[in-house]
């Protein structure tokens, strides 16, 4: 018989109760059902201790959803591989669609509320920028950018939608992405008229 939660303040018991605990928890709900599956009711049955407890370590929902994001996208980037701008913005590209690949509803919230960007997306699209600007003679816009990043969301929201009867692979990204930047290289070794 499971124990009786309270209201209020979280039980001596449910000391083993955490952050991390509940968005290891709140992880993979999010991951596989969407972000109607991350309620706190849901969470606390899930961890077998109050609503409330939940609120009392990890604050509100937005809190909660802020919290989610970052941890979707901690460490994407790593070491940036390749010698050109290209290469190292292709690897970032490539880094970020695994991710994205991984973690939809998470893009999902952040498409729809922008505040939730964590620091790590937010250092993903600097770097995704400086590449850009260097190859898209320093376009002030971030054309290229803007490009790159809604082309990698559509390309992870039509993966996700095909699954499984079509299977889009990071190869079948990887190659659009590169027809993209071998435009980039010929527009930079044309000589204008």
């Amino acid at each position: 018989m499971a124990a009786k939660k309270t209201p209020g303040r979280p039980s001596k018991g449910a000391g083993a109760l955490s952050r991390k605990r509940i968005i290891a928890a709140a992880a993979p709900l999010l991951q596989q059902k969407g972000l109607e599956a991350v309620s706190f009711r849901r969470l606390a049955d899930n961890l077998g201790v109050s609503a409330m407890a939940i609120k009392y370590h990890i604050g509100s929902q937005q809190e909660l959803l802020s919290a989610l994001v970052e941890h979707s996208f901690k460490d994407t980037l790593g070491t940036i591989k390749g010698e050109s701008p290209a290469e190292r913005l292709r690897h970032v590209l490539s880094m970020y669609c695994i991710r994205a690949l991984e973690n939809p509803n998470a893009i999902r919230c952040i498409l729809n509320d922008a505040s939730l960007m964590s620091l790590e997306i937010i250092e993903i699209t600097e770097e995704i920028r400086k590449y850009t600007r260097l190859l898209n003679d320093d376009d002030p816009d971030d054309v290229l950018l803007n490009l790159l990043v809604d082309y990698t969301h559509g390309f992870v929201f039509s993966a996700v939608a095909a699954a499984p009867n079509t299977c889009l692979t990071q190869e079948d990204y990887l190659r659009s992405i590169d027809w993209t930047l071998s435009l980039c290289k010929d527009q930079q070794n044309s000589t204008p008229y």
